[in-house]
C-alpha cells in the first residue's frame, strides 16, 4: 500500500494516505496569509498495520482559485506575479511522560506544518494539469517545491527549479561539421515524457530545434529521477536557420532544454550547460560550413557563460578570404606572429559596431601623437559609426583576413569591454596564440552598478594587464571589490575626457534625460511589459514637462542606450526630441546640454566632471542592482540629487531651473572625488601607463592559470594539506628570517573585517606607522583603508608562511592552537569581548568541545605577548579563566573608540541608508551568543526564540529588527520575505559597532556585546529564554538577574510587550545601567587604539 497518492482528475485533487494513529484529528488544509480552506475528508479507517490509520481527503480546485479571486481581488491588478498557497497537516500527537512519583501521564501537543511528500517511502502523484477558474481568466498549477512540500501556484508559471536538481556537461566533441555534447540530468518528483534542445538567437526570436538522445541511469533513492543524454549539432542541418538571423554584430546563440514530464503537463526550460571543469578548460573546436550560394563562411563557437557556465555559440559570418586564411594558419600561426616580431602592432576598438568612446579617442591620441606605432582600428564594414575613425587611417574591418593576422602579431590590445569582442573568433584555439598585453580602457567611470561578476580579476574568460581608472577612489574599488593589485590598475583617467575637457563646445539650454538599460529587458515582449517602458512614458508626456520646458526655455533630448535602440520606437510620439545613438556622438550631447536627467548611467559621472547638474531617477534601485551591492554608497556619493518618483523630479528641476542650472557645491565636491585630473591629458597618461607595463612572470602566470587554481583548491580539500602546512610552518620559522615591520592581522577567524584588530590596523594606517600590513581576510575591505596591505585567506598556503615570518600579530581570537610562535615574533591578543559566561579553566562542564580542549587553548594562550583588557573586572576573569599570568594593556577596548568618534552621527546615518532603514523607525540589534550545547554535528547552531509574527504585529509599523548571529554560529537565519523589509539579516555586515551606533536599543543574552553598548547609552533588553540551563551548564562571574541593566525577559511575548513599554526603561534602569558603565568599560574612550598599540610596541 503506498503511503500517499496525490490524484487530480478534473478540478478534483484526491489524496489518500497512511499515517501513524497517534496523530490526532488529522486534516489538511491550504492557505497562505490572506486565504484558506480545508480539505473534505471522505474517510478515515484503520488497516493491517496497528500502527497506520488509512485517510481520504478530496477537494475542488476551481472552487478553490474561484474563492481565493473573489476574496482577493486586488491581487490581479496588484500582484501580477502571481499568488501561492501551502498544504498543511493539522493534528494532535500523544505521548507518555513520567512525572516526579513515575506515573506515566498522556500529553498532547498541538502541530500545524506543511504537508510533504514521504520520499522514503512509497507514493505517487498524478495527473497535475492546470485548474481554470470558472470564467478561465485565471489558473492554478498543484506542484512539489523544493522542500518537498505539496503546493499551489495562482496565475503563474511552475519553474524548471523547482524540478530540476542537477544537470551537467561530461564530455564535448568538437569538429568543424559536427558537435556532440554528453552529460547528465536529475529531475525531481516526475520522469521525462519528451526532451529536445533548442537553440535560441539571444535577445530575439528566431529559434531551432534537436532531438535528443535519453537513457535513464540508477540513482539512489526514489525521490529523483537520473537520465544520460547526448546531443548531436551538425552545422548543415542549422544552415538555413543562421542564414535567417540579422547579423549586423556578433551575435550569442543559447541552448536551451525543453522538458515534458510525465503526469504534470508543466513544462521545464533550461540550459544546458554546467561543464566539468575539464570539459571547460580543455574545450576548443568550432563548426563552421561553406555557403556556396552566398559565398561566405558561417561559424559557430561554443563557450561557458561567465556567470551561469550556461553553453552558449557566438555567430559570426565571414567572407571566404579571412575564414580559408584562419583554416589554413590553425597550426601556423606562431610563423605568423614571427613575421612582425619587429613591429610595434596596437589594435584599438569597442563593441565591433563603435567607434565614439575611449577607444576611438584612444586611437585618435595614438595616430596623431604617435606615428611610430602601427596602430589599428577594429570596426564592421557596415558601421555607422566607422566615418567617425575612417580619416585617421589603418582601419582593420572586423572578421577580416586581415584582422585574424593583426590580433596574433600584436603587443597590446586596448579595449573598452572584453579584450575577447576585438577578436575575430572566440576559438580557444585561437585566443590560445594571442600574445598581447590586454589594456581595459573601460566604457564608463564605475562604481553605480556592481560590476565584479563581469571584470573582477577572477572571473573566467575576462583578462586585463592593465585596468584604466580615472581617480584614487576607483583604484581602490578596483583592488578592494574586483581583486586587482596595485601594479595592474592606473589613475590616467579615460581617454575620452581629453575632448571632454576641451572647451570647444557652446552650453545650449536642453536637458539631456539618458537612462541606462536594464539585463532583464532581452526581448520586446518583456520591454512592453517593464515599469521602464511605463515610466519614462510617463514621464515625457507628463504636462509638468512641458511646462518645465517652456518656463526655462529649454529643449528636451531623450537618449536611449545602445541596448535599447530596438525600442526607440515605442517612444517616437512623444514631445521630445528622440536621438538614436550612432548618430551623434553621445560626448557631443553632454558637452551641449546644461542638465542631464538619468538612473545609473556612467556618463552621469562625464557630466559632473563639467560642473553641470546631474539628477538621478531610481524607481527599480534594488531590481537593477540585484544581488551585488553597489561598490559606492549611492546616497551619499553620487553627484546629484535622487529621487523615484515624478512629483519629485518635478519639484529638482524647479530647484534647478530657479539656480540657473549652477550646480551646486556639495555636488561638485562629490564629482571631484571620482576624477583626480580635469584636463585634457588622459590618454597620454594611458600611452605612459602602458609603457611602464612590466611581463607577467612565468609564476605569475602559472598562478593565474585555471588549472593551477583548481589544483590548489583540490590539495586544499585533501587529507595531506594541513599535515603538510604544519610541516612547512615548522621549516619557514626555523629557516626564513623574521621579517622585522610586518605585522599579521586576523579577526573573528578571518570572516569579518572587524573588532579591535580593524580599530588598531586603521590607526596605524591613520598615523602612517611603517609597516608592511597583511590581512587575514575573506574579502578585501582592509585595501579600503591601505590599498598595499597584503590579503590572504585564512589557512591558505600563504597564511602559514605569513605567520611564520612575521614580527608582529594581532588576533581578538585564537590563531590554529596547534602553531607555536617564534621567539622572535610578538603576539597582541585583543580578546573579542568583555567576559560574562565563565570560560575554559572557570568551567565546571565543558560541552560542545573536542577531547583536549583546555590543553589546545592553553597552548594558544602561551602564545600570547600581551592581552588586552577593558576593566579591572575583566583583568581579573581573564587571568582566572586562561591561567594567564603575562603583560596586560588595561586601557579599554580599541573597537569602542567608534562611539566618541566625530564621525558617529554620520555613520549611523550611512548605515541606516544602506539597510534601507526609514527615518521614522526605531532599530532594534538583535545580538545573541552561541550555545556550547547546541550544535549539529561539528557546528554550533541556534534556532531563533523571537516570533517575527508577533513582531510585525505589535511593533512592525515603528521599529525594524536587525538580527545578528554570533561568528561560529552554522545554521541559516530564516526570515520569510514578506517580513525582510522590517527584519533584516546582518549576520555578514562587517562591523558590529556600526550596527550598534545605528540602533536605538539593543536585545541580547549573554553575549560581551551588551558590555560594548553601553558607550552608547542606549536601552539595552536581555532575552533570557534559557537562562537556568545557561547558568547551570555555563555559568557567569557575577550575579547576572540582580545586575544587568534592563528587562530580563523569558519569551517572545515579554520581550516585545517590553520593547513596547520603552518610555518606562530610564526611569527604572538609570542607576544600574550607570553602575554597569563604571564597572565595565572606565577606560573607554576616543583613542584607545593609539594608546593601545603604542604600549604593546614599547614592550
Amino acid at each position: 500500500m503506498k503511503q500517499l497518492k496525490v490524484t487530480l482528475i478534473e478540478d478534483i485533487l484526491n489524496i489518500e494516505m497512511l499515517e501513524r494513529n497517534k496523530f490526532h484529528n488529522l486534516s489538511l488544509s491550504i492557505e497562505n496569509d490572506q486565504y484558506s480552506t480545508s480539505l473534505e475528508k471522505i474517510s478515515e479507517f484503520s488497516t493491517d498495520d496497528p500502527e497506520y490509520n488509512k485517510y481520504n481527503f478530496k477537494i475542488n480546485l476551481q472552487t478553490v482559485l474561484d474563492n481565493y479571486v473573489a476574496i482577493n481581488n486586488s491581487y490581479v491588478e496588484e500582484e501580477k506575479s502571481g499568488a501561492k498557497l501551502v498544504f498543511k497537516s493539522n493534528y494532535a500527537s500523544t505521548s507518555l511522560e513520567e512525572d516526579i512519583d513515575s506515573d506515566a501521564l498522556e500529553t498532547s501537543e498541538e502541530f500545524h506544518t506543511a504537508f510533504k511528500i514521504p520520499f522514503r517511502k512509497d507514493w505517487e502523484l498524478t495527473n497535475f494539469h492546470k485548474v481554470y477558474s470558472s470564467n478561465g481568466e485565471h489558473f492554478l498549477s498543484v506542484y512539489v517545491t523544493k522542500k518537498n512540500a505539496l503546493a499551489i501556484l495562482i496565475d503563474q508559471e511552475v519553474g524548471a527549479a523547482q524540478y530540476l536538481r542537477h544537470r551537467m556537461i561530461t564530455k564535448l566533441d568538437i569538429h568543424e561539421k559536427e558537435m556532440k555534447i554528453a552529460g547528465e540530468i536529475k529531475l525531481n518528483y516526475f520522469d521525462i515524457k519528451n526532451c529536445t534542445v533548442t537553440m535560441v538567437e539571444r535577445a530575439g526570436k528566431q529559434s531551432f530545434s534537436f532531438p535528443v538522445k535519453l537513457a535513464s541511469a540508477p540513482i539512489k533513492g526514489n525521490k529523483s529521477f537520473r537520465y544520460i543524454y547526448e546531443i548531436s549539432i551538425r552545422i548543415e542541418t542549422v544552415l538555413d536557420y543562421l542564414k535567417q538571423l540579422n547579423q549586423t554584430e556578433e551575435l550569442s546563440l543559447d541552448l536551451f532544454f525543453a522538458i515534458e514530464l510525465n503526469e504534470t503537463d508543466t513544462s521545464l526550460q533550461f540550459r544546458v550547460g554546467n561543464p566539468r571543469f575539464l570539459v571547460d578548460y580543455f574545450m576548443k573546436g568550432e563548426l563552421a560550413t561553406f555557403d556556396n550560394e552566398n559565398n561566405q563562411w558561417y561559424s559557430l563557437v561554443p563557450y561557458f557563460t561567465l556567470k551561469a557556465t550556461n553553453l552558449s555559440f557566438t555567430f559570426n559570418v565571414y567572407d571566404k578570404t579571412a575564414y580559408n586564411y584562419f583554416r589554413k594558419n590553425k597550426n601556423n600561426w606562431r610563423k605568423v606572429a614571427s613575421k612582425a616580431r619587429n613591429k610595434n602592432i596596437w589594435i584599438i576598438g569597442e563593441r565591433s559596431y563603435k567607434a565614439q568612446d575611449n577607444g576611438f579617442h584612444f586611437f585618435k591620441y595614438l595616430r596623431e601623437n604617435h606615428p611610430e606605432i602601427e596602430a589599428y582600428y577594429v570596426i564592421r564594414k557596415n558601421s555607422i559609426e566607422r566615418r567617425n575613425v575612417e580619416h585617421l587611417g589603418n582601419i582593420i574591418l572586423f572578421n577580416s583576413k586581415e584582422h585574424f593576422e593583426k590580433i596574433i602579431q600584436a603587443k597590446y590590445i586596448c579595449g573598452t569591454h572584453h579584450p575577447d569582442s576585438l577578436y575575430p573568433i572566440r576559438s580557444k584555439e585561437y585566443i590560445k596564440h594571442i600574445k598581447a598585453k590586454k589594456i581595459f580602457l573601460q566604457h564608463g567611470v564605475f562604481g553605480t552598478k556592481n560590476i565584479a561578476p563581469i571584470y573582477a580579476k577572477s572571473v573566467n574568460e575576462f583578462y586585463t594587464d592593465l585596468f584604466i581608472t580615472s581617480s584614487v577612489k576607483e583604484k581602490r574599488i578596483a583592488m578592494t571589490d574586483l581583486g586587482y593589485s596595485d601594479s595592474e590598475v592606473a589613475v590616467t583617467g579615460l581617454a575620452r575626457f581629453d575632448t571632454l575637457f576641451n572647451q570647444d563646445i557652446s552650453v545650449k539650454r536642453q536637458l539631456l534625460i539618458i537612462p541606462t538599460w536594464r539585463d532583464w529587458i532581452t526581448n520586446a515582449e518583456r520591454f512592453e511589459q517593464s515599469e521602464y517602458l511605463e515610466r519614462y512614458r510617463t514621464l515625457l508626456f507628463d504636462p509638468r514637462l512641458k511646462a518645465f520646458s517652456e518656463k526655462y526655455n529649454m529643449e528636451l533630448i531623450f537618449c536611449l542606450h545602445p541596448n535599447m535602440q530596438d525600442y526607440l520606437d515605442y517612444f517616437k510620439d512623444a514631445p521630445v526630441t528622440l536621438i538614436s545613438q550612432g548618430e551623434v556622438d553621445v560626448q557631443l550631447l553632454i558637452k551641449e546640454s546644461m542638465m542631464m536627467l538619468t538612473d545609473y548611467s556612467s556618463v552621469a559621472f562625464d557630466f559632473s566632471f563639467l560642473h553641470k547638474p546631474v539628477l538621478y531617477y531610481q524607481f527599480d534601485r534594488n531590481r537593477f542592482l540585484g544581488k551585488y551591492p553597489s561598490h559606492l554608497d549611492l546616497d551619499n556619493e553620487l553627484p546629484g540629487p535622487i529621487v523615484d518618483n515624478l512629483d519629485d523630479i518635478f519639484e529638482e528641476l524647479e530647484i534647478a531651473g530657479k539656480s540657473n542650472f549652477v550646480m551646486a557645491s556639495e555636488y561638485i565636491k562629490k564629482a571631484d572625488a571620482f576624477i583626480t585630473k580635469r584636463d585634457t591629458l588622459s590618454s597620454e597618461r594611458i600611452y605612459n601607463a602602458i609603457l611602464n607595463l612590466k611581463d607577467k612572470t612565468l609564476i605569475q602566470k602559472i598562478k593565474d592559470d585555471p588549472f593551477y587554481l583548481r589544483l590548489k583548491l583540490r590539495f586544499r580539500k585533501s587529507k595531506h594539506y594541513f599535515p603538510t602546512m604544519k610541516k612547512m610552518y615548522w621549516f619557514w620559522s626555523h629557516f626564513r628570517p623574521v621579517t622585522q615591520d610586518q605585522i599579521v592581522f586576523e579577526s573573528s577567524l578571518g570572516k569579518r573585517y572587524e573588532d579591535s584588530p580593524r580599530a588598531i590596523y586603521e590607526k596605524m594606517v591613520e598615523n602612517k606607522e611603517p609597516f608592511n600590513y597583511v590581512w587575514v581576510s575573506n574579502n578585501n575591505l582592509p585595501l579600503k583603508v591601505n590599498p598595499n596591505t597584503k590579503i590572504i585567506k585564512r589557512l591558505s598556503v600563504e597564511y602559514y608562511y605569513y605567520l611564520a615570518t612575521s614580527k608582529y600579530w594581532v588576533n581578538n581570537q585564537n590563531f590554529p592552537t596547534y602553531l607555536t610562535k617564534r621567539k622572535e615574533t610578538s603576539y597582541l591578543q585583543t580578546w573579542h569581548g568583555t567576559p560574562l559566561k565563565k570560560m575554559q579553566h572557570d568551567q565546571d562542564i565543558i560541552s560542545g568541545r573536542t577531547e583536549g580542549y583546555l590543553d589546545r587553548v592553553t597552548h594558544a594562550k602561551n602564545q600570547w605577548s600581551a592581552l588586552v583588557s577593558p576593566s579591572p573586572y575583566a583583568t581579573k576573569a581573564f587571568r582566572s579563566a586562561f591561567l594567564y599570568d603575562g603583560p596586560v594593556i588595561e586601557k579599554g577596548y580599541p573597537r569602542n573608540d567608534i562611539f566618541n568618534s566625530k564621525d558617529a552621527k554620520s555613520i549611523r546615518e550611512h548605515v541606516r541608508k544602506t539597510l534601507n532603514i526609514a527615518e521614522n523607525k526605531k532599530v532594534i540589534l538583535y545580538a545573541p551568543t552561541f550555545r556550547d550545547y547546541e550544535k549539529h554535528g561539528k557546528k554550533f547552531v541556534m534556532e531563533n526564540e523571537i516570533n517575527f509574527e508577533q513582531f510585525e504585529e505589535k511593533l512592525g509599523d515603528n521599529y525594524v529588527l536587525l538580527m545578528r548571529q554570533h561568528v561560529v554560529v552554522a545554521s541559516r537565519l530564516k526570515i520569510p520575505v514578506e517580513m525582510r523589509h522590517n527584519i533584516i539579516n546582518v549576520s555578514n555586515y562587517p562591523s558590529i559597532q556600526e550596527l550598534m551606533l545605528a540602533s536605538d536599543m539593543l536585545v541580547t543574552d549573554y553575549s560581551s556585546v551588551m558590555f560594548d553598548y553601553l558607550n552608547t547609552n542606549q536601552p539595552i533588553y536581555f532575552f533570557a529564554y534559557d537562562l537556568e540551563k545557561y547558568l547551570e551548564l555555563r555559568g557567569v562571574y557575577f550575579d547576572f538577574a540582580k545586575e544587568v541593566p534592563g528587562p530580563l525577559v523569558k519569551t517572545s511575548d515579554e520581550l516585545l510587550t517590553a520593547i513596547s513599554n520603552n518610555d518606562l526603561y530610564w526611569s527604572q534602569y538609570l542607576e544600574s545601567y550607570k553602575r554597569f558603565q563604571n564597572k565595565f568599560i572606565p577606560f573607554d574612550g576616543p583613542n584607545t587604539s593609539e594608546t593601545v598599540y603604542k604600549d604593546f610596541f614599547k614592550r
